[in-house]
């Protein structure tokens, strides 16, 4: 079932100016009131990346009061990014490579 149009705003809202140059990929959705944010990586994050991918999860989290919950997984790989419906699995932002 593809992901929620208003969070898949609200999370590209929230990532505006928040993008950094080692992240490939970011994908988000809601799973029975659970925030799930996955992001790959080329490297390892700067801490002031990490401050910014929480300052995002915390925007969206306000937009969805019925979260009560958040998962975060940050990837580094460098492998082929996941062929899979991009819709479905609530795709945000994919770098260009």
């Amino acid at each position: 079932m593809p992901v929620d149009v208003s969070l898949m705003l609200s999370a590209q809202r929230a990532f505006l100016g928040r993008i950094h140059p080692e992240i490939r990929m970011i994908k988000v959705k809601v799973i029975d009131k659970r925030l799930e944010l996955c992001s790959i990586l080329d490297s390892h994050i700067s801490d002031r990346a990490r401050d910014d991918i929480s300052e995002a999860i915390t925007e969206i989290i306000a937009d969805f009061p019925v979260v009560d919950d958040f998962i975060e997984r940050l990837e580094i790989s460098s492998d082929a990014l996941p062929k899979e419906n991009v819709i479905e699995e609530g795709w945000i932002y994919q770098r260009a490579e």
